[in-house]
């Protein structure tokens, strides 16, 4: 039979004594900690492989060296066949100890170095004896042991001769799912003679890593084996030695020196060193990654993480290059996050999906889940990624100040007919509306805006255009043209919350009187981005499509100019990417469904306190639906409530004849109730993806309460002045956030 010869070589020692260090610190290991990528903190995520069992299949374990004390296994055994272990499993070597030290040494139990993998169990199977030599068949019978045992990786710092034996115990060992890490040797050779190995099955290829040895500045070592040009052979595929192959420092690492006493401490060189780091590793990288285990892809992890060395690639010399923990530790490909309908969708970019605004505030619940969410990297190991910055919130209207002295922002004609009738023109370019108070999710329109307004004698309001605010429309027609109910409900836009979120685009109204004390009126809008559909690149500009109606009854005349009106309204709206003017990419991450549809009710009373005086109140109910979603993190939505409501007053002749001046208090549209079920993704026991369900609150965070103080005066002929100021806490509806704004500017009249 042949023989399995040890390789460790032992060129200085020395006794050191000293204090019990810390959990996780390198101590006497930190230049091939450094040198492999391995940092305390890397330990930390993995525990020290606290609870994985490695095998150490060699010269035995000194059970009670400060390195390892503790942490030995009690089905350690001697395995050999071929002479008898007068000690048990006690090492009288000192090979296997330290081998067992470098792979998983401690410092928390007194320990002077630190092992790879410092929590691991070690089991430890003598298989060779005082001398460091023993037969194929003790080796065999030792990886066996170890497999049964419940080894997750086996620890071979010896040669590698792939007898029959051998090669039957590798074999059954990977049936268990166990690694086999097998030193390359210190022949300065190639690996066994470059002849190929037969007989191993495709679970052991898997699972086999040879490992070369380095020195400190990443050379080969002078002794080192190469991987060379042969292969394993499985049935009739060849798999190159090379493709294998991983190299790790092996010279003068500081271990366990038994032989100079037990507490002594020596420089050990030879690939033996090198293989009991890469079996730490494995160690670290299955105990954080279960899955890895039970797919057998721990070996490739390390193989594609390798740092190249040499000829640039996998090379005959040096295999896969370095180990390199750091980067095994990182993801490796593109990672994934599993959708609501369980298709994985890659994390290709964490920018934003969803802007959101107004009555849904910021989404902090639905942001919150996403700050720590589970993804998967190409080997299915799990990451935690933030991805809240999917969703952004669009910014509330920073204080400002515009000046339109010399460039009007509004350039307007009105006129009054000897019949009483009225026409009235506007128009502007689309920054001279984007910024007006109360009017912050309104779509910027494309190109110039304008409206006319024509009001007749009879009554009848009748106003269209394009780029302004459909509400200012509405409010002309359902309290009739140029009443001071009419300012007061354009100054808190309550009744016409829903055609808001519709503006930018094309815009109708049309408002009749009925009799002497009802007025009726309908209003229709929509964005500019109504035709774009899901998916455009503009979605950050919702689809959406609005109607309302209203009606209005004057209740009591109580003369010189004083009455009460109350009105009632109705609207809908309809949006496609966007849900109560939050838009989102229907094909990102995030979204909130294809389509939404909403109604509103709102109640309202107006009274005419005097000729020139009047005060609203406005309130309106909405309700949004909600419906299951396909293609994104959020799998549905249950039915939205929102509520809005103002209070307005308005005093004409306040300074001079024919100024205007309103004040307004109100709370702008706010979810009040409503969630939405989250996929929320972790792992099982075993590592594999298991979604779960979450449910999260769409209510916002704040409540804002806008206050508005508008102002205009004739200057001169044909030249009117307008002040509007506005702030707002909890604006957007996001807890402590405030806004203010200023506009100054004239209106010129042609």
């Amino acid at each position: 039979m042949q023989k399995s010869l040890y390789v460790g070589l032992v060129l200085s020692a020395f006794f050191v004594t000293g204090a019990n260090a810390q959990s996780f610190n390198p101590g006497y290991s930190s230049s091939w900690w450094a040198q492999i990528g391995l940092t305390s903190s890397i330990e930390t995520t993995a525990n020290g492989a606290n609870g994985f069992k490695i095998g150490i299949v060699d010269t035995g374990i000194i059970a009670t060296n400060p390195e390892v004390t503790g942490r030995v296994s009690s089905v350690s055994s001697c395995s050999a066949l071929s002479f008898k272990c007068s000690n048990g499993v006690t090492d009288d070597n000192g090979h296997g100890t330290a081998t067992a030290s470098i792979a998983a040494g401690s410092t928390s139990t007194g320990g002077l170095m630190s092992g790879v993998a410092p929590k691991a169990t070690i089991i430890a199977e003598k298989v060779l004896n005082a001398s460091g030599s023993g037969y194929d068949t003790d080796v065999a019978n030792g990886i066996i042991n170890a497999a049964k045992a419940g080894a997750q990786v086996i620890n071979l710092s010896l040669t590698y001769i792939p007898t029959a034996a051998i090669v039957n115990a590798m074999n059954y060992a990977a049936s268990l799912g166990a690694i086999i890490v097998q030193a390359g040797g210190n022949s300065s050779a190639s690996l066994n003679g470059g002849a190929n190995t037969l007989g191993l099955s495709a679970a052991a290829l898997a699972r086999l890593v040879f490992v070369g040895s380095v020195s400190s500045k990443n050379a080969l070592s002078y002794f080192s084996n190469m991987p060379g040009s042969g292969s394993v052979v499985v049935g009739s595929t060849k798999t190159s030695y090379s493709s294998l192959w991983l190299m790790a420092p092996g010279e003068n690492i500081v271990a366990p020196g038994i032989m100079y006493g037990s507490g002594a401490y020596a420089y050990w060189t030879g690939t033996s060193m090198s293989t009991p780091e890469v079996a730490g590793a494995l160690a670290l990288l299955e105990t954080t990654w279960p899955v890895l285990m039970r797919n057998g892809t721990a070996t490739s992890v390390l193989f594609q993480t390798a740092s190249d060395l040499g000829t640039k690639g996998i090379d005959t010399t040096y295999g896969n290059g370095l180990m390199n923990v750091t980067k095994a530790f990182q993801p490796i490909g593109t990672l994934t996050v599993t959708q609501s309908n369980g298709k994985s969708l890659a994390v290709s970019s964490l920018t934003g999906s969803m802007l959101s605004s107004g009555a849904l505030g910021s989404l902090a619940a639905i942001k919150n889940a996403l700050t720590s969410y589970t993804s998967f990297d190409s080997f299915q190991r799990n990451f935690i990624v933030n991805l809240s910055g999917l969703i952004a919130t669009k910014p509330a209207t920073a204080a400002s100040v515009v000046a339109g002295a010399q460039a009007p922002t509004v350039s307007s004609a009105s006129s009054k007919f000897a019949d009483g009738s009225a026409f009235a023109f506007a128009y502007a370019e689309p920054e001279s509306i984007s910024g007006t108070p109360h009017s912050a999710t309104m779509a910027q329109p494309e190109g110039a805006a304008w409206f006319a307004e024509f009001s007749g004698t009879d009554g009848t309001t009748l106003a269209g255009g394009h780029g302004f605010p459909a509400s200012i429309s509405f409010a002309d027609t359902l309290w009739g043209f140029d009443s001071k109910a009419a300012d007061e409900a354009r100054a808190i836009g309550v009744s016409g919350a829903l055609l808001k979120l519709a503006d930018g685009g094309d815009f109708a109204a049309y408002g009749h009187r009925i009799g002497s004390a009802t007025r009726v009126a309908f209003s229709f809008s929509d964005t500019q981005n109504n035709t774009n559909g899901l998916g455009g690149n503009n979605w950050q500009t919702p689809a959406a499509t609005a109607f309302g109606t209203g009606i209005t009854e004057q209740l009591a005349d109580f003369g010189e100019g004083a009455g009460w009106t109350a009105g009632v309204t109705v609207g809908y709206l309809s949006e496609t990417n966007a849900l109560l003017g939050t838009a989102y990419d229907s094909n990102g991450l995030v979204s909130l469904g294809g389509q939404h549809h909403s109604t509103s009710v709102g109640l309202s009373s107006a009274f005419d306190l005097s000729a020139n005086t009047g005060l609203l109140f406005d309130s309106s109910l909405v309700r949004t639906d909600g419906g299951a979603i396909d293609n994104s993190l959020i799998s549905s939505t249950t039915p939205l409530l929102a509520r809005s409501y103002g209070v307005s007053l308005v005093e004409r002749d306040a300074f001079r004849k024919d100024d205007r001046l309103t004040l307004s208090l109100r709370k702008p549209l706010r979810v009040i109730s409503g969630s939405a079920n989250m996929a929320m993704t972790g792992v099982d026991a075993d590592g594999y993806a298991s979604t779960s369900t979450m449910r999260v609150g769409l209510t916002p965070s704040g409540s804002e309460t806008n206050f508005g103080l508008n102002y205009s005066a004739p200057l001169r002929e044909n030249v009117d002045f307008t002040a509007m100021t506005s702030f707002s806490q909890d604006a957007e509806n996001v807890h402590g956030a405030t806004a203010a704004s200023v506009h100054i500017g004239f209106n010129i009249k042609f």
